[in-house]
């Protein structure tokens, strides 16, 4: 990431004395998000600031329950929570405006911290630290810890090095020097056992249904390969199966749908390096929804309410074709098996 003209110890001399923060996650919140929530909250505890970590949605993939559970995290869900017991607010893996958090309707936020592209009400917040560069938000994390000093026990340690393994899936996508640098010290202080725990979870029917039904559903079109999984026991599972589908090899392109509560999610995945797969999927959306990303991985929805299957297909297909197009993709598709 390099040098940054960011002011950590300015900024958190600005929250002194304000009040209780509460560190709101994504949606869903995937190990980055997790991580860079405990990080923040470690960063202002040396203000002494007391923080909340937040949550809306659910945890759905099993790696992300193993890591919750393994490292005793405790994550309090937005429903449980209100808004006038937080004069502060911070967002992280996130920003305003992007539909994939549950930023308590009219509240600003004091803190967005992120490496997704920098939105225009981000900039409204007075901590504002967008690394568009970093190959994790938990990175940003990482380096407030190093500036002020702070040595990770093994419990952090170890979210932290999930968070980077999952995100950067060993370092093999979109990471540099610095990722490979923060990943060898981390691998050096965690807790292996439960680092093995976390990433060898069992997993439930729902994801075996998933792969089965993607196998048996997906179609292939050149380099592009889509499915369509219907109903979802939880959104992750578009996820999972997008990056199992990409190890074809045939595939340079991957999209995958389902839904989840009447409302279509999607994930893109790819293989190529030089790509803008965020940018992609905020294209292929457009107005109806919210999607955003980086190079080689990118996820969003739709706000269209589905309920039949022929209003998901309608949609799905819409989806496709805007896909297809984009990608400059033509030709006739076939089944995959």
């Amino acid at each position: 990431m390099g040098e940054t003209s960011f002011d950590l110890r300015a900024a958190l001399a600005r929250l002194h004395g304000r009040g209780r923060l509460l560190i709101l996650t994504h949606d869903n919140p995937d190990p980055d998000s997790i991580a860079c929530a405990l990080g923040l909250q470690l960063v202002v505890a040396t203000a002494g600031i007391e923080s909340t970590l937040g949550v809306g949605g659910i945890i759905g993939r099993a790696e992300n329950r193993a890591m919750v559970r393994e490292l005793g995290i405790e994550l309090q869900p937005i429903e449980t929570l209100a808004a006038d017991d937080f004069p502060l607010i911070a967002l992280v893996d996130t920003q305003p405006g992007t539909g994939n958090n549950s930023l308590f309707p009219g509240r600003s936020c004091d803190i967005v911290i992120d490496h997704h592209a920098a939105r225009e009400l981000s900039h409204a917040s007075p901590w504002c630290d967008i690394r568009e560069e970093a190959g994790a938000s938990c990175m940003i994390a990482w380096k407030y810890l190093h500036e002020l000093g702070i040595t990770l026990d093994k419990r952090m340690a170890t979210a932290f090095l999930y968070a980077l393994k999952s995100e950067t899936r060993d370092l093999g996508r979109e990471a540099g020097a610095e990722e490979a640098e923060a990943y060898i010290e981390l691998l050096h202080r965690a807790d292996l056992v439960k680092m093995h725990a976390i990433v060898n979870p069992k997993l439930g029917r729902e994801h075996f249904a998933a792969v089965d039904r993607a196998i048996r559903g997906a179609s292939v079109r050149g380099e592009m390969v889509t499915v369509n999984l219907g109903p979802l026991e939880y959104p992750d599972l578009v996820a999972e199966v997008a990056d199992m589908l990409l190890s074809y090899e045939a595939a340079r392109w991957v999209l995958c749908a389902g839904v989840h509560r009447s409302i279509l999610v999607l994930s893109v995945r790819t293989d190529i390096t030089t790509a803008r797969a965020g940018e992609l999927i905020r294209r292929i959306i457009g107005p109806e929804g919210a999607g955003g990303g980086h190079g080689m991985i990118a996820g969003g929805r739709f706000r269209t309410i589905v309920h039949t299957p022929e209003e998901i297909d309608a949609l799905y297909q819409r989806l496709i074709a805007r896909f297809a197009e984009e990608l400059g993709i033509t030709g006739e598709s076939r089944p995959l098996i």
